[in-house]
């Protein structure tokens, strides 16, 4: 019956005196079996999308952990089941060769528990182990991250880095998911602001090197990114539904991956060396210098702004999907906008910041650049795609 994943009990009467053990009448047989959770096979599979391979280890015997895996879905045709006993005849390279080809383990004792997360651990996973027994300690303190379910001996939980309250596969999932939007948004959060920082650099060292006027001072620069651009940065940690992050960030996720780097480079220097340009041609051209530096700030302040709006995802165009859905950022960038648009044209604040009123056609150069900045973002996330091969547009 363990193949069903049953446990078989069978049930006797006494009819002599105590003591005798062969004087015992069979009455029957019960079986016990203790139901998966109705959801788990959609969990597993779930976990699957997400790039996570999910293998059962157990010391209860080979029928019982193969039942329990086929009808969880963690057992797919083509996969295999070994026991402890077959572990022990082979070496540890031997193992490794046909780690991925594994999905059941059974009849395994807590030391070769700690043995074959450590050889996934070589091979570059992040392991992370669910027990709730004495057995399970070794396996819970080795790995990435042990997690012990709420119901657990004291000793597994004493092991474990997380308990999971209430004793579900599900949650563990839901946490995965949260972990990588968090680490999606802090990507986004780091591309807006660097790039931001990059702005600067490229604009006020472009100017010392060409002995040129500062294009902005530094109670404009100090303005922008206290008032207008931190705004938005906070706003992306409420981002959530663009990207579908879960599926896309996998093992190999890290902050700054190549993509993040391209976009901070780019965004920073591309559209500011554009504006750098366009600085010392209006100059050139003998225009007032407190229009254009005026022209300069608002352009910087605003390009950052708008870009936000691109920036809500690394991966889809922002043609395709609503650009204001993310209430928090739409309300950033309409402050951000509106302390902009004080800082050129109330009186008090063009005192304190060496502004002057824009004239409308300049304003228009503003939105133009502001656009220019978006279309950047665009033409990035538009090569990474190609060059990924992704159908997402």
């Amino acid at each position: 019956r363990a193949k069903t994943g049953e446990r078989l009990l069978a049930l006797a009467s006494r009819r002599g005196p105590v003591g005798d053990k062969t004087n015992f009448t069979f009455r029957g047989l019960v079986a016990f079996r203790d139901p998966l959770r109705p959801s788990i096979k959609a969990a597993v599979e779930h976990t699957r999308a997400l790039g996570i391979k999910t293998i059962i280890v157990t010391g209860d015997h080979q029928g019982t952990a193969e039942a329990v895996a086929r009808e969880a879905g963690i057992l797919r045709p083509g996969e295999k089941i070994i026991t402890g006993d077959e572990i022990a005849k082979l070496r540890p390279a031997e193992l490794e060769k046909i780690l991925d080809q594994i999905s059941v383990f059974a009849r395994v004792l807590p030391e070769q528990k700690v043995q074959i997360l450590n050889l996934y651990k070589k091979q570059g996973h992040v392991v992370a182990v669910t027990g709730d027994g004495v057995n399970d300690g070794p396996a819970l303190k080795a790995a990435d991250i042990g997690v012990a379910v709420g119901s657990g001996t004291e000793v597994a939980k004493g092991a474990a880095d997380l308990i999971i309250l209430d004793d579900n596969f599900e949650t563990l999932v839901a946490a995965v998911e949260e972990g990588r939007r968090i680490l999606g948004n802090i990507q986004k959060t780091i591309v807006y602001l660097l790039s931001n920082a990059s702005n600067e650099l490229f604009l006020i060292g472009g100017s010392l090197i060409a002995g040129l006027a500062l294009p902005i001072n530094a109670l404009q620069i100090l303005f922008v990114n206290f008032f207008s651009d931190s705004f938005p940065a906070v706003a992306f940690a409420f981002e959530s539904g663009v990207d579908n992050t879960a599926s896309r960030l996998g093992r190999q996720a890290s902050i700054f991956n190549k993509k993040i780097k391209v976009l901070i480079l780019g965004v920073g220097t591309g559209t500011s060396a554009f504006l750098f340009i366009l600085y010392t041609w209006l100059l050139a051209r003998g225009y007032q210098p407190e229009i254009v530096r005026t022209f300069i700030f608002a352009s910087f302040s605003l390009y950052s702004l708008f870009a936000a709006f691109a920036l809500r995802s690394l991966e889809v165009s922002i043609f395709r999907y609503n650009l204001f859905a993310n209430k928090f950022l739409t309300g950033g960038v309409l402050i951000g906008t509106a302390l902009t648009a004080a800082a050129i044209y109330l009186p008090f604040m063009q005192t304190i910041l060496k502004t002057t009123a824009l004239p409308l056609n300049w304003v228009g150069g503003v939105i133009a650049l502001a656009a220019l900045n978006i279309l950047l973002v665009e033409m990035i996330k538009w090569i990474f795609r190609t060059r990924t091969g992704s159908r997402t547009l």
